[in-house]
């Protein structure tokens, strides 16, 4: 079931992406994207109201805050062998780690180390953070920032990012443009993994968010589509819940 809750944030954005070079982007010049940031109201009061649905966010910031995102994550940076399928046979992806829990929530960090990091590594994502804390994700602490860039063909695997119902996963789509014929939709499933419960299409300038601990993977991406398949994710758990200082 999908509950669509669009934020009227700025104009759709219909251009398509420049295949000209990318001027370099000062991460610390958030001064665009502050500007852009409003707050997102969600349908509903509680994130755990429907633990299998995943909330929709369309227009989440003004055509220039989200050129700007699209600009950050397209900077050097990429680390190549991020992988959602199991085995050794699976197929590996561009990632760019910014702040938070690299393997599982054991590793010893606090809820305000992970955001000092985030602020380190990246402030434009910093603040795209602290407005999603006070709005989508309200409630909730930041556990990872990171993204991930998939070439046309790559194939993911079914997978969960959390064992349970009130950690989430927060999906920004920041592609400038988007063809239905590129693929690359973000199926989620039941617990047993045989039907599917929700479709998401890339749309740009979306944000999906869903529990953790619902199967889902990442389509493979068409190989007409020239550019890299890249989101950008937020993964929560509960704020009382969180490592404190």
């Amino acid at each position: 079931m999908v509950e669509r809750a669009p934020v009227p944030i700025g104009d759709r954005v219909s251009r398509t992406p420049s295949r000209k070079p990318r001027e370099t982007l000062d991460p610390a010049n958030c001064d665009a994207l502050r500007s852009s940031l409003a707050d997102a109201t969600p349908a509903s009061d509680s994130l755990t109201a429907m633990p299998n649905a995943v909330r929709i966010f369309d227009n989440l910031l003004t055509p220039d805050g989200h050129a700007a995102i699209w600009q950050y994550l397209n900077e050097p940076g990429w680390a190549y062998g991020g992988y959602s399928a199991t085995g050794a046979d699976a197929e590996r992806y561009f990632y760019k780690h910014f702040a938070g829990f690299v393997k599982d929530g054991r590793e010893p960090l606090t809820a305000r180390e992970i955001e000092d990091q985030l602020t380190r590594s990246a402030p434009m994502l910093a603040k795209l953070w602290q407005t999603l804390r006070g709005a989508a994700l309200q409630g909730q602490a930041l556990a990872r920032c990171y993204a991930n860039a998939m070439g046309g063909g790559v194939e993911g695997g079914v997978h969960l990012d959390s064992p349970h119902s009130d950690h989430f996963t927060a999906i920004y789509y920041p592609h400038l443009a988007w063809n239905p014929n590129f693929g690359g939709e973000t199926l989620l499933f039941t617990p047993e993994g045989d039907e599917i419960v929700a479709a998401i299409y890339p749309k740009p300038n979306r944000l999906a968010v869903f529990a953790g601990n619902i199967p889902h993977v990442a389509r493979p991406m068409s190989k007409r589509c020239r550019d890299l398949r890249i989101t950008l994710m937020f993964k929560t758990m509960p704020a009382v819940a969180a490592p404190a200082d």
